[in-house]
């Protein structure tokens, strides 16, 4: 039972640093921001109104255009305060509404050139267009302005023009086995918060292994562990220990997104904000592969540790091992946009990318029962085979002091040892 000490020693050292409680407990206030936030902020506000003042040199569109947008709101509010413009030549006009833009008695102003009607062109200036959002409403306003202008040239009424003009409001409902709910993006944004937990945390606890050694090492500690326990052993008991400490972080984080999903419905009926659905069925999957991901990379870890002498040294060998987990995140645009494609399935059976891909197709849309425990199945051979790997890699390695192994000797010693 000495390696059950280890697995102790470890546990216990890192769950009780102040580092892991902060980690623990701020890690769901941040989910809870990103989740909650935007959808909050969305359905307020985008700050004060945009004193916009319209210079139309067509003559003809300076009505249209003001009224389009005095029209727009959000939230009941409007978006735009339509100034007025001096009267005169564009060329005049058009630098007096840009002293007015320096000095902040507007926002900007809009231009609409002489050919605006035909060529369905428009500028606006102002000293801030990063403000996208805004602009495409400006800009949609400005079209509907354009063309009902078209329309009524046509001979159509008024009342006709807003009718046929009128725009569709398209509402995205989730299906799910536990009914329909409707989703503003959430869903989008937790498969991207929860890929990006999953991604920190086992490249956070697989370092924590690495270090672990490489500390034990310099200190010559692991020459007296080795005296009463295997090598083997050791390198079990910290990599269990450690992943103790980590599936407790998990255990605590997927304990609050399902009260997070719990209380979603009452929290949109109050507040009006959808909050994204969370089925059980992806907590336990969410787990599973912070497991499957850690126990994979932390072996590689714990291997790189062993064969080092510093933290210096490992830098570069601890590339490789985090590039396939970077290689999984760079692909998650490709398999989030297409969960089912056979692409995306085939990325996903990957061992080193399946604790990433597979889960990001699990919360986007559920695959087949039989792809997910294939994905599970080919992962746990590949961690049996680098586990056994590390073990040999780690047995020699540990007590071997100066200069850095090779490739070809690392090599040697999985073959020989």
């Amino acid at each position: 039972m000495r390696w059950f000490a280890i697995v102790r020693r470890e546990y216990l050292e890192r769950v009780r640093s102040r580092a892991f409680l902060v980690g623990t407990l701020l890690g769901p206030l941040l989910m809870a921001g990103f989740t909650i936030g935007p959808s909050v902020l969305m359905t307020r506000q985008r700050g004060k109104p945009l004193r916009v003042a319209v210079l139309d040199a067509t003559g003809a569109l300076r009505e249209a255009v003001s009224k389009a947008l005095a029209e727009r709101r959000i939230a009941g509010e409007p978006r735009f305060l339509v100034e007025p413009a001096e009267e005169g030549s564009p060329d005049v006009v058009r630098a007096l509404l840009k002293a007015a833009v320096l000095a902040g008695r507007i926002d900007g102003y809009l231009y609409l050139p002489p050919d605006a009607l035909d060529g369905s062109t428009a500028e606006y200036h102002g000293k801030n267009v990063s403000n996208v959002m805004d602009l495409d409403l400006l800009g949609k306003a400005v079209e509907d302005a354009i063309v009902g202008f078209r329309l009524s040239g046509a001979g159509l009424p008024e009342a006709r023009i807003r009718e046929v003009m009128r725009r569709l409001e398209l509402k995205t409902i989730r299906v799910s086995e536990t009914g329909e709910r409707e989703d503003e993006g959430g869903s989008f944004l937790l498969s991207i918060i929860l890929l990006t937990l999953l991604y920190t945390t086992v490249a956070m606890w697989g370092s924590a292994v690495m270090n672990g050694v490489i500390e034990e090492k310099t200190s010559r500690v692991v020459e007296v562990m080795v005296s009463s326990i295997s090598p083997s052993r050791l390198l079990a008991g910290k990599l269990l220990g450690v992943g103790a400490v980590g599936l407790t972080q998990f255990l605590v984080w997927a304990s609050f997104m399902a009260v997070l999903s719990f209380v979603g419905a009452q929290a949109a009926a109050l507040s009006g904000v959808a909050l994204p659905e969370i089925p059980p069925l992806v907590l336990v999957l969410f787990v599973v592969f912070f497991l499957l991901g850690y126990f994979l990379y932390g072996a590689m870890y714990a291997a790189v540790g062993a064969s080092v002498n510093s933290q210096q040294e490992a830098q570069s060998l601890v590339f490789p091992v985090l590039m396939p987990l970077i290689l999984a995140v760079m692909l998650f645009p490709v398999v989030l946009a297409s969960p089912d494609s056979t692409l995306s399935t085939v990325l996903s059976l990957v061992p080193f990318w399946t604790p990433l891909l597979m889960f990001l197709r699990v919360s986007a849309v559920m695959p087949p029962a039989w792809q997910v425990v294939l994905s599970i199945a080919l992962t746990l051979g590949t961690i049996v085979a680098f586990n056994w790997a590390s073990a040999r890699i780690y047995r020699v390695g540990i007590l071997m002091y100066g200069k850095r192994p090779t490739l070809r000797e690392i090599l040697k010693w999985i073959s020989h040892a």
